[in-house]
């Protein structure tokens, strides 16, 4: 049976157990979320318009060019305007209740 480097057997004893923290990391942390109850939840993040037309834009002009850039700066601030529209009625709706 052949034999491994000291430093393939160091890097997989590292790798393993940066492997093994994660892991438990992500499952208490999971865990902490699923014990949060409605009225600790975090409010529905602000969509920016301007990160819409930035996203919107570079995926228009990768595929049509300046024009389909210009399309899609506007597709994607709309986009995002409609997502805050909505958080704010959805808002509105549990606020009534």
């Amino acid at each position: 049976m052949a034999r491994m480097s000291k430093k393939l057997r160091i890097g997989s004893a590292v790798l393993a157990a940066i492997f093994a923290l994660t892991t438990t990391a992500t499952a208490a942390l999971a865990a902490e979320e699923n014990t949060q109850t409605e009225s600790t939840a975090k409010p529905e993040k602000h969509h920016s318009k301007a990160k819409g037309a930035i996203v919107g834009g570079t995926g228009g002009a990768i595929v049509g060019g300046k024009k389909g850039a210009a399309v899609g700066a506007a597709g994607g601030a709309l986009v995002q305007h409609h997502k805050n529209k909505k958080a704010a009625k959805k808002a509105e709706k549990e606020q009534k209740q």
